[in-house]
């Protein structure tokens, strides 16, 4: 049997994951997937991948990509207290081992204490693929935890098409509305799109929290020319921009907290090549090269009164009050190139070369005004002494990420209805600062002590200490290995091996982030984190059942996370190993009468190796269990078509166990189960209308999915979309 050759496609770059589940429903037969960087039915490929389709989006409402996958297997979310800024883990390896790409591109992050998140309006995304595991082979490096791909709308199946829709989320009062232009003509493939969101205060089952408001907007072009039936050329760009709102609902820790993002912008431009059938062995070229910006602007305000702990002394009848500014730009830039190649009947090989380069440009000024009065001796008659420190620090750097690499991956057709799938990656990383200013204002001094007679510290011309200027590279080469057997009908059995790497980003490495009330130190002796996957799995795709299954293991060595060094102080270490072992199940069964039982739900352990005060701990701030279960409807009624789905899903409790300031600091948030109703119909001769509506956390339940805030209460859910 001869492997099949790759037709042209006109999406940006090689795509990254694939298909196995959508949000409640489990397919596998049919479903053609691109986890191995070519078209490949999801039955013979050798990882475990989700995907959320264009119909699940638009029945949603919701705002974030993050929200529309946060029922994959193995998948959890962070919002960092930010509504509509998500960010994703995969398998419990954190957000900054998830790899998130438009089209193939990354969206890089280099100085965040909450890794990347997904800048890109649901509107326009035709459908969000997963690989969950290690895929540093395909995907490069940050790719431990796994990969989350999203692919943009391109051209129309018409001439002229045009898309509309509008929603509502009470769980802000939120409104979105969305618009596009696309289509197919003569070799032309275009499209145009906008769409904006405007939501209030997030409500919780006991408040609504007073500056959590968000806006978003975005637009986006795409233009492609078929030259020939096998040679395609495109552009493509989009725009993204949002502003963002944090609080607290935690008042005896704070008097005054927020944190404003306005705005947060992205912006790309994209050029794509595809060539394909060059010769008998040559099946496809491909080109890609993109530039992209991403700019952030963010204020950050503490404000606390009382008595306060300070360079550890305490402090009586004292106020802080902090209000830090940040305006941190990326300029990203890429080139990569990909050939594919047919060698004799049984095996495909895809050869890869690329070069990704990540500018960093940051500005931070610090001002803190902290005023009391500390016990001068304790031991003898009460002396207080008056203290002041006003602090006015504005610091500027220059630094940078540059990512070479090459590719082999090969797939075998072997006997015994084998086929298997391995390959190699070398990756280069250099990791730099190149410059960095920084001043203390004037005005910024220590009051001094009355009683004593001592001089004023003056902090104009102190040193200070905001990074270092260095350079450092990592490199590597990693491999993988998997095989699927196919030897009955409607089943394939997968094992897989894979290995992952991830370098340090430049803020691990050199920098100091001062945001959300705590510093982040970076540690220029930082080793790059490695990985070794294993994985088992089945998928079964029948008349009526449909079942996804997998069994993991995840062994990471060097492990990167912070450490307190002195109060609200962290630095950067390599603390130790991360051990990470798990099953993820899908599976769906149809039912007479319209009616569908389906689940999705992950099973993790996790365990810190740190050393130290904690040693080895299983409290790793991670669910053991999650799910989602329910039963889905739907109907046929010939000129239109109902849907209504009623589940639950629901996380058990989240444990954490560090070291601060020498001692063992643990946290612990309850498990949570919420009710959840929709209901949709569509109509039209193509089923081009539809209007969704839902009921989420039905019972008000109050839960948390970070440390920061509460999710949304009971809400109503509202959609209508058009296609003309």
């Amino acid at each position: 049997m001869k492997l099949t050759k790759i037709s042209a496609a006109v999406l940006t770059v090689c795509l990254g994951s694939t298909a196995a589940m959508a949000a409640q429903d489990v397919y596998t037969k049919g479903v053609e997937v691109t986890a191995t960087r070519v078209t490949r039915d999801l039955m013979d490929v050798p990882m475990s991948v989700g995907v959320v389709t264009e119909d699940d989006i638009k029945k949603s409402g919701v705002t974030t990509i993050g929200e529309l996958i946060q029922d994959v297997p193995g998948v959890e979310l962070q919002n960092d207290g930010t509504p509509g800024l998500i960010r994703v883990s995969v398998r419990g390896e954190g957000t900054m081992r998830s790899t998130i790409l438009i089209d193939g591109q990354r969206i890089s992050e280099h100085k965040s204490m909450s890794g990347t998140p997904i800048l890109i309006d649901p509107s326009a995304v035709e459908r969000v693929e997963v690989i969950k595991g290690p895929a540093s082979v395909l995907y490069g490096s940050d790719a431990i935890g796994g990969v989350i791909n999203i692919i943009t709308k391109k051209g129309g199946k018409k001439p002229v098409q045009v898309d509309v829709g509008v929603g509502y989320n009470g769980a802000g009062d939120g409104f979105t509305e969305n618009a596009s232009v696309s289509g197919s003509y003569n070799g032309f493939n275009y499209r145009l799109s906008g769409s904006y969101a405007d939501f209030g205060d997030l409500r919780t089952p006991d408040k609504t929290i007073d500056g959590t408001d968000y806006d978003t907007r975005s637009g986006s072009i795409f233009l492609s020319y078929d030259f020939t039936d096998n040679l395609t050329m495109g552009v493509s760009a989009d725009y993204f921009e949002g502003n963002f709102n944090t609080a607290t609902d935690d008042a005896e820790t704070y008097d005054d907290f927020a944190v404003r993002i306005q705005p947060w912008k992205r912006q790309k431009f994209a050029f794509f090549a595809d060539a394909t059938n060059l010769n008998e062995y040559w099946a496809r070229l491909r080109f890609d090269a993109y530039t992209q910006k991403t700019d952030k602007k963010m204020q950050n305000i503490v404000g606390q009164s009382g008595d306060i702990s300070y360079d550890g002394s305490q402090l009586y009848n004292a106020s802080f009050n902090m209000n830090n500014h940040a305006d941190n730009e990326i300029k990203s830039n890429g080139v990569s190139v990909q050939t594919e190649w047919q060698l004799g009947e049984n095996n495909y090989l895809i050869a890869g070369v690329g070069f990704d380069s990540d500018k960093l440009d940051a500005t931070t000024r610090y001002k803190i005004d902290l005023d009391g009065a500390i016990m001068n001796n304790p031991v003898m008659p009460p002396q207080m002494i008056n203290m002041g420190v006003h602090l006015n620090n504005q610091s500027e750097l220059d630094g940078g990420q540059d990512n070479y690499y090459v590719f082999l991956s090969n797939e075998t057709l072997l006997p015994y209805d084998l086929t298997a799938n391995y390959g190699v990656r070398y990756t280069y990383v250099k990791t730099s600062v190149d410059s960095i200013n920084a001043a203390y204002l004037p005005g910024s001094i220590v009051t001094p002590p009355p009683l004593t007679g001592s001089e004023p510290i003056d902090y104009t011309t102190r040193t200070p200490d905001v990074g270092e200027v260095g350079e450092e590279s990592n490199s590597k080469a990693v491999f993988n290995f998997g095989l699927v057997w196919r030897g009955i009908e409607d089943l394939a059995l997968r094992a897989t091996w894979a290995q992952g790497f991830r370098a340090p980003t430049i803020q691990e490495k050199f920098l100091i982030s001062s945001m959300g009330g705590g510093t982040e130190i970076g540690n220029p002796n930082l080793d790059p984190e490695t990985s070794d996957n294993f994985e088992l799995g089945a998928r079964y795709s029948g008349e009526r059942l449909n079942v996804d299954f997998a069994a993991f293991l995840n062994l990471a060595d060097d492990y990167i996370t912070t450490r307190e060094i002195s109060p609200e102080t962290y630095q950067y270490f390599n603390v130790g190993k991360a051990t990470t072992y798990g099953v993820e199940l899908s599976a769906s069964y149809d039912l007479p009468y319209g009616f569908t039982p389906y689940t999705s739900m992950t099973w993790l352990k996790r365990k810190f190796e740190y050393g130290g005060i904690v040693g080895d701990t299983y409290d790793t701030n991670t669910p053991e269990f999650m799910y989602r279960a329910g039963v889905r409807y739907e109907k046929d009624f010939g000129t239109w078509t109902l849907t209504a789905d009623t589940y639950a899903r629901g996380a058990t409790e989240r444990d954490y166990e560090y070291e601060s300031s020498g001692a063992v600091v643990k946290t612990h948030h309850g498990g949570y189960t919420t009710a959840n109703f929709e209901v949709g119909a569509s109509f039209g001769d193509e089923r081009q209308y539809s209007v969704n509506a839902a009921v989420l956390n039905i019972f008000d339940k109050k839960y948390y999915i970070s440390d920061a805030l509460p999710e949304a209460g009971v809400h109503a859910v509202v959609t209508a979309n058009a296609r003309f």
